[in-house]
This record gives structure tokens, C-alpha cells and sequence, in this order.
């Protein structure tokens, strides 16, 4: 009996363990508190919405708190007037994907929710908004909401179903049967990229016929009747219209070409062929790494006032792997020059295997449907390469640290095969050149145009400056950048304790007292180029304990991270001995060798 009992009294405890594990590991959502206050734009405010690309209207209010103490995500929704935001007209994430307390929303969005709140071209109507706060399943709607009036854009009541261009000044000249089409990125808005002829007119129509309606654009606006317009000089055209609120962007191109990602350049350009079609081939040579090599690109398109990238529609992260001309791998999208945390490896693609070493044609199609480009074997015959890849490189002349006297060359840093990098001190209009060693017979190469050239040519800086020069043979490209300032950084307080500046020989050295705020004892390096982007320089080993007495050379190893100095705030940083801290100090960091390195002592 007592066996019974016993047996029973376990299977119980057993049973309520079990249940008490299922309750504690239960799933509970985070809280979110409610929005209390709308900053901007202040209730009743009044705005006429412009046909501008750029124009928008600035939305802030209270930031809301989360129970774990996270960040809540934000969301600005929309309604009539009288409405309580149960059925809303419009919804729109707050900037940086819903993750700020304020948004950016352009007038070409204000006035679809214009129009969805019933107000029609040219009307002036009050429309209401407030912020949804969220955090994981949980939502909170603000208990307050503000008015804002609106009048709508004069846009068109009957958008044309297609769009061509016709003229004397297009490539379809004024026989209007053979007027150039136009695609339709979007509902309602039609693109075209094009050929004009400078001081000749043109004009637009929605058929290839006598019964054709004829539009005409009027500075940035587009207007309904027989008018013509013109363009000031020759030129390769990117027009696009906006008929839901009348509005023309008009963008020159000046060139279109492909970016090898891993040179950080353009490697040959595309011409145009007309009908919206780009054209060109160059070689392509893979960049050799450590791990394989290297074959991502995309496109770079220079309009007269800025450079934008073309990349990847789907963000594929593989090869063609046989993708048809049709297929949707190389559909592509246009992306800003610095969109995103690495934007010279975002939104790529990568060429086949079968491109390697070999001259490459690559075709870019802005019309149809979709814009798409497809990549083949080229017809053309691969251009010269340098005479030779150098064992080593050294750096000499007149700007150079070692001056004109080649035994005394500053030697690059090699970093792979054919791949070179130093760290320098030049002189301004004064010239330097590269060599395969220091002796007297050595073969010499220069830099033209951010390439590599085999022989006996010269090369300058504008400026004193000190210099990060890489160096690729494998697809003769030049990278130099001027570095304005070397600090040791503070993961905790975010700044430079100590300037470390040039000494020459690929050495920064500072010394001083290091003083940081709470005592923490984490610190990275900090790179400042000349156009005041910054590079954080970490550890090469992700090391996370304090060097100690006699630590492994390999401690102090550095390498440059992909983080700038507030994203990668504690990621690969080294730690501080005891006695540093509030001590006269000195930090050397040297770009030399084949492991760039670093060293930080007490100074008596």
C-alpha cells in the first residue's frame, strides 16, 4: 500500500512539473503603450499639394514605450474627416521601415489619399491621421488624432491607357506611325529613355494614328492639346510623366556602365543603341580572394546631376545558373549611390563562371514591361594587359616618402596575388610611380585615369595628404583615398580619446592620457578619409578579454569591418590593461607587413 501511495504522490509532483513548465514557457506578448502626442503636423494645418518628386510633407509625434524596453515600429494611418480609424483610407510605415517616431510622405502620396477620401482633382478637402504602435502581436492606437486639409494636385480625370513619343526631334522622326513607346513602371505613369535632338520639337500621343490625343510638357507639368516642346542640346533622355498629378521629371544620361563591385568601379561602359537599349563589352576578370573569387556586379547610370546604381529587382545572391534572356534573375531596379550599409555590394548579381578572363557583351532594356538586361560571350578582342603582374611593388619618386633614389622605395603591403596596398605620405604636384623592386632595372607602372599602365609614366596628388593606395593588376584598377585623421576610439563614450597622428612608413603613433567616461575598458581605431566618411578598424581575431602580460602577438592584429562607428559601437574591439586608464599612453598603429597590427603601452 504504501508502494501505491508513493507511486501515486511522484506521478502527481511529476504531473505538475510538467504543467508548470508548459504555463511558465508560455508565450506572452510585449506591451506597447499608446502614442499621446502628435507633434507635426500641428492639427488644421493646410498644405497645396505640388506635382514635385521631391516635395513632402514632415509627420513627428511622442515615441511610445515598450515593455521589454525595446523599439516599437510605427505606423500613420489615415481617414475622413469624422472617421475613428476603423476602416482607414491609407496606411504608411514611419521612416527607416517603420522604425522612427516621424515620416517623410511625398505629396504624390498625400494626393492618392486625397483622392481615396473622395476629393477630386483641384479640390480642397480635410482628411484626419494617427500613429499605430507596435511591438511584436501587440498594437496600440494614439487616443489622439489632428486635422490636415488638403488640395489635391490638378492631375488628369482620363489617364491614357499607352503614351508615345513623336517628332522631329525623336528617333521615330514625325511620321507618328513610327512614334517611340513608352513603358508604364507604375498606374498611371509612363517612362521612356531616349534620343533627342537638341533645338527640335516633339511631342506626345496615346495612339499611332490620325485619332491619336496629343499632350505636349510645359516646364514640369504636362498639358493636354497640340503643343510642343524642345531640348536645349543632343542628348540620351530619361522622361518620366505622372498623369495622376500632371506632373515631368526630365534627367539627362550621361552614361551607362558596369560596376565590378569587388574593383569598387566602372569596368567598361555601355553606348546607346537606341529603342531605350544599352550596349557594350569589355573584359571581365574575377577578383581572386581567400575564399574564390569574386564575380559580383551591377550597373551604374550617371544622369548630368548625380549617379545612381541599377541593381538586382529580386536581391538574388547566386549565379544565372542558365536564366534566359526573359528570365526575372536579371530584372533591375534603380538604387541611390549610398542606399543601405554597403552600398558598393548591395542589390548585385553575379556573372557566370563562363566570363571569367573573357570579353563580356552586356545588353540593358529600358522598355516593356520590365526593365531587364541579360549578359553574353562578347565579340571583341581582350585588350592589353600590363606586361607583367609584380611579384612586389615599391613606390618612388619625387612626392614619395623615399624620393627619387629607387633603393630607397616605399614597399606595398601585399595583400593577394597581383593585389598591393600602402599607407603614405605624398606631396602635392609633385610625381611618384610604381616599381617591381628596388634595383636599377626595374619595370615601372603608373596610374591613368584610376588604371594601371605598364611603362615609364608619372603620377600626382593634388595635395600634401597622406594616402591609402590599393593596387589590383588583376583588372589594372586603382583605388586612392586620403586619410584626414587615425584616432583611438571609445566603444563606450563614442569618440576619439587620443589623435594619432602620421610618422611616417605606414606608422600612426599619439601619446597622451586616455580618460574615458565610467571606466570601460573597450576601444576600437578610427580612419577618417578626406570626405569625411569614417572606417572602424577591429580585431582581426574578435578577441573579448584584456591582453594581460606577455599576450600573443596575434592580440593586436587589425582588420578594417564593414561598421561605421555607431552601428558596430562593441563589435570587435580590443580591451584595455589595467593601468591605462587615466595613465600617460602611448598607441602605435602600423599598416605594414602582412598582418596590420597595433601596440598600446604606459609611457613614463
Amino acid at each position: 500500500m504504501k508502494t501505491k501511495i508513493t507511486k501515486v504522490v511522484a506521478l502527481f509532483t511529476t504531473l505538475a512539473i510538467i504543467f508548470s513548465c508548459t504555463e511558465d514557457m508560455e508565450y506572452r506578448d510585449t506591451a506597447v503603450s499608446p502614442v499621446n502626442q502628435l507633434y507635426e503636423p500641428i492639427s488644421g494645418k493646410s498644405v497645396e499639394l505640388v506635382a514635385s518628386a521631391t516635395a513632402s510633407l514632415f509627420f513627428e509625434w511622442e515615441a511610445a514605450k515598450a515593455e521589454d524596453s525595446g523599439s516599437p515600429l510605427y505606423e500613420i494611418v489615415f481617414d475622413k474627416e469624422g472617421g475613428n480609424f476603423s476602416n482607414p483610407l491609407y496606411k504608411v510605415l514611419s521612416d527607416n521601415n517603420g522604425a522612427r517616431n516621424y515620416a517623410t510622405i511625398s505629396h504624390k502620396t498625400l494626393n492618392k489619399i486625397g483622392a481615396a477620401a473622395g476629393l477630386n482633382s483641384g479640390e480642397t478637402g480635410t482628411i484626419i491621421w494617427t500613429v499605430i504602435a507596435s511591438r511584436g502581436l501587440s498594437t496600440a492606437m494614439s487616443n489622439v488624432s489632428h486635422k490636415l486639409t488638403i488640395t489635391r494636385m490638378l492631375g488628369f480625370a482620363e489617364v491614357p491607357s499607352q503614351l508615345f513619343l513623336t517628332g522631329e526631334a525623336t528617333e521615330g522622326g514625325s511620321d507618328i506611325s513610327q512614334a517611340v513607346p513608352c513603358s508604364s513602371p507604375e498606374q498611371e505613369t509612363f517612362e521612356i529613355f531616349t534620343r533627342l535632338k537638341g533645338g527640335k520639337s516633339y511631342k506626345l500621343v496615346d495612339k499611332t494614328n490620325d485619332n491619336a490625343n496629343y499632350f505636349y510638357i510645359d516646364g514640369n507639368r504636362i498639358v493636354e492639346g497640340e503643343g510642343e516642346t524642345t531640348v536645349e542640346k543632343d542628348g540620351i533622355y530619361r522622361i518620366t510623366m505622372d498623369f495622376s498629378i500632371a506632373s515631368v521629371s526630365i534627367q539627362e544620361v550621361k552614361s551607362v556602365g558596369v560596376f565590378f563591385c569587388p574593383s569598387n568601379k566602372v569596368i567598361f561602359e555601355l553606348s546607346y543603341k537606341g529603342n531605350g537599349i544599352f550596349e557594350g563589352e569589355g573584359k571581365v576578370t574575377f577578383k581572386q580572394e581567400s575564399w574564390g573569387k569574386d564575380q559580383r556586379y551591377k550597373l551604374l547610370m550617371s544622369y548630368s546631376d548625380k549617379d545612381m546604381y541599377w541593381g538586382t529587382l529580386n536581391d538574388v545572391d547566386s549565379s544565372p545558373n542558365g536564366a534566359g534572356q526573359e528570365d526575372s534573375y536579371y530584372f533591375i531596379k534603380e538604387y541611390g549611390i549610398n542606399e543601405g550599409s554597403e552600398p558598393q555590394w548591395n542589390h548585385k548579381w553575379k556573372f557566370d563562371n563562363q566570363f571569367d578572363g573573357s570579353m563580356t557583351k552586356v545588353t540593358v532594356k529600358f522598355n516593356g514591361a520590365n526593365y531587364t538586361h541579360f549578359v553574353s560571350l562578347g565579340d571583341g578582342v581582350s585588350p592589353e594587359e600590363p606586361e607583367t603582374t609584380p611579384k612586389n611593388l615599391f613606390l618612388t619618386g619625387e612626392a614619395s616618402e623615399g624620393g627619387n633614389d629607387i633603393s630607397k622605395a616605399m614597399q606595398y603591403n601585399k595583400l593577394g596575388e597581383g593585389i598591393f596596398e600602402i599607407f603614405t605620405r605624398l606631396q602635392g604636384g609633385k610625381t611618384y610611380k610604381m616599381a617591381s623592386s628596388q634595383e636599377a632595372d626595374a619595370k615601372f607602372f603608373y596610374i591613368e585615369d584610376g588604371e594601371i599602365k605598364s611603362g615609364d609614366g608619372i603620377t600626382t596628388v593634388e595635395k600634401d595628404g597622406i594616402y591609402r593606395i590599393k593596387v589590383d593588376f588583376s583588372n589594372k584598377s586603382v583605388i586612392t583615398k586620403e586619410i584626414k585623421s587615425m584616432g583611438l576610439w571609445h566603444c563606450w563614450d563614442r569618440n576619439v580619446l587620443l589623435d594619432l597622428p602620421y610618422i611616417g612608413n605606414g606608422v600612426f603613433e599619439g601619446t597622451g592620457t586616455i580618460s574615458p567616461s565610467n571606466n570601460d575598458n573597450r576601444y576600437k581605431l578610427l580612419m577618417v578619409y578626406a570626405d569625411d566618411s569614417e572606417l572602424i578598424w577591429g580585431t582581426k581575431n574578435d578577441t573579448d578579454v584584456v591582453p594581460g602580460e606577455n599576450p600573443d602577438p596575434s592580440y593586436f592584429y587589425i582588420m578594417e569591418t564593414n561598421d561605421d562607428a555607431e552601428a558596430g559601437q562593441w563589435e570587435r574591439k580590443w580591451k584595455f590593461n589595467d593601468g591605462i586608464i587615466g595613465n600617460n599612453t602611448k598607441v602605435r598603429v602600423i599598416f605594414t607587413g602582412e598582418n596590420y597590427t597595433h601596440s598600446i603601452e604606459p609611457v613614463n
